[in-house]
């Protein structure tokens, strides 16, 4: 991914079908730049994978 031109820290986002897809990419992608991220999906193991993916 390139580099970004923000960052998020301290800041949280809550993302909306992060289980799987583009949810889990834009998860993975706020992580990157520093925001504390809520893992939301329909599918609770698929939303816990991402979550752990993550890590804390």
């Amino acid at each position: 991914m390139p580099v970004a031109r923000f960052r998020l820290d301290d800041r949280v986002a809550v993302v909306t079908g992060g289980g799987s897809g583009i949810g889990a990419a834009i998860c993975r992608a706020y992580a990157e730049q520093g925001a504390r991220v809520v893992v939301a999906d329909v599918n609770p193991a698929g939303g816990q994978r991402v979550a752990d993916e993550l890590g804390e």
